[in-house]
């Protein structure tokens, strides 16, 4: 339904959190639902307090049912081979099976996590999975392919690891683009002060009949704009400044590395010490986003 772009039950509804995406529970509502044979059928589900969003069922001898209330859109029989037929099809979920790159590699484009599909040996976008070739693309990549591409990565990286004055080098580099980055945002801070004392220039201005309504707002507007650019570029060099505190991380994303080269075996918990999140394009291309990141020059 949802390929045939028909109207979602949530859309119809309005809610605010609505998708055009169908789901299992929607369409099993649907066919549980014993209104549409012409009975009424209320206080099916409570909530246990006010401020509870969480409904619970409430038992079939305390609801209130009126059959024959309104018209039927289908036989009373039909629905009742329908029940018959979901009761047949219950069957207990066995237990999921944890896969190695299960919660850690996403879809590149819907950011999505990756499902592992059994009979493909491998992961596909799980909105493809879901909601097939409208939602996404399968961006199908093989367990095998993806566990070399990673055990491959780690190498290198324990390889740099292991060179000479490496440590150092990144804490140099760190000092280097902290004091970078230190010295922008007095520059930013200087210029974020002049132009709010402008700003507030206009506003005497304005008061003493200086200038005119027309210029004033002219001018508010432009410097309004430039302490908005300002405070974006502050926001931006915070958060480079954060990003350059690595010397913990580079610890503790050594002392896993040398666990992982010891062991040589890539488990789920091995996997989640040293790699933050695998980006798969639609072509079966990866990024790795490892737990450990170099320093980086300034954004701005």
């Amino acid at each position: 339904m949802y390929n045939e772009g028909v109207t979602s039950p949530s859309q119809l509804a309005r809610k605010k959190n609505a998708t055009d995406k169908w789901h299992g529970s929607s369409i099993r509502k649907i066919l549980e639902n014993p209104h549409y044979t012409g009975t009424l059928q209320q206080c099916r589900e409570y909530r246990p307090s006010v401020t509870s969003k969480r409904r619970r069922s409430v038992n079939l001898e305390n609801q209130i049912i009126i059959e024959k209330s309104h018209e039927p859109i289908i036989p009373l029989e039909d629905f009742l081979i329908v029940q018959e037929i979901l009761i047949t099809r219950k069957r207990r979920r066995p237990q999921a099976e944890v896969h190695l790159f299960t919660n850690t590699a996403v879809c590149k484009d819907c950011r999505r996590s990756m499902h592992f599909k059994k009979n493909r040996k491998g992961y596909v976008c799980g909105s493809y999975n879901k909601h097939g070739l409208k939602a996404c693309s399968d961006h199908y990549v093989s367990e095998i392919d993806l566990t070399d591409k990673v055990i491959t990565n780690l190498n290198k990286i324990y390889l740099k690891f292991s060179k000479e004055n490496y440590f150092k080098e990144l804490s140099e580099k760190a000092l280097k683009y902290k004091e970078k980055i230190e010295s922008k945002i007095i520059e930013i801070n200087e210029k974020l002060n002049d132009k709010k004392r402008d700003k507030s220039n206009l506003v005497i201005s304005l008061a003493n009949g200086v200038i005119s309504k027309e210029d004033y707002q002219l001018a508010i507007n432009i410097t309004n704009e430039d302490i908005s650019n300002f405070e974006t570029t502050l926001h931006q060099l915070s958060k480079d400044l954060e990003f350059q505190k690595i010397e913990k991380e580079i610890i503790d994303f050594k002392k896993s590395l040398d666990k992982f080269m010891k062991e040589g075996t890539l488990t789920p918990e091995m996997l989640h010490l040293l790699v933050d999140e695998i980006e798969v394009h639609a072509n079966g291309t990866i990024e790795i986003n490892y737990r450990f990141r170099e320093p980086t020059v300034p954004s701005a």
